[in-house]
């Protein structure tokens, strides 16, 4: 059992309320990652399969323009969780994610996280609420910046 990736996940609010059992579950899917500051995760158009979760560190998620200009999407620090949407969808990351710092993630594969909520209908509805909350987000950014 990896009581390191337990750790993490226990104290990722994306988790509160998955029981002890399911979260040890998880634990056993998951590979633990380190990027150094300025390292890029992932870039904007790549494919991407994975969930990650941030134990430690800052990260930017951003596009970035054909002339580097830049709008950040999203800053990531530890008990976030990102790239969730890419799991569900069939599309390329719509953003490039990069470490500010170093960084632990730990990540679980779509293939696990579609068997788990498969096999875990507590799990899916924890992670259809937060996926959902994080569309409240994005659609208040969108109003944000077209009222300027």
């Amino acid at each position: 059992m990896n009581d390191e990736a337990i750790r993490a996940l226990t104290a990722v609010p994306y988790f509160a309320g998955v029981n002890t059992a399911l979260i040890e579950t998880i634990a056993r899917h998951t590979t633990r990652r380190e990027y150094d500051a300025g390292q890029v995760v992932f870039l904007e158009g790549e494919p991407e399969v994975a969930i990650y979760i941030v134990q430690q560190g800052w990260l930017k998620a951003a596009k970035i323009s054909s002339d580097g200009r830049e709008q950040v999407l999203h800053f990531l620090g530890p008990g976030e969780v990102f790239n969730a949407i890419g799991v569900f969808v069939e599309a390329t990351n719509p953003a490039t994610v990069i470490a500010l710092e170093p960084v632990i993630v730990w990540v679980i594969e779509k293939h696990v996280i579609l068997k788990l909520l498969d096999d875990h209908p507590e799990l899916a509805r924890v992670v259809i609420r937060r996926l959902a909350g994080r569309v409240q987000q994005l659609v208040s950014m969108v109003e944000d910046l077209s009222l300027r």
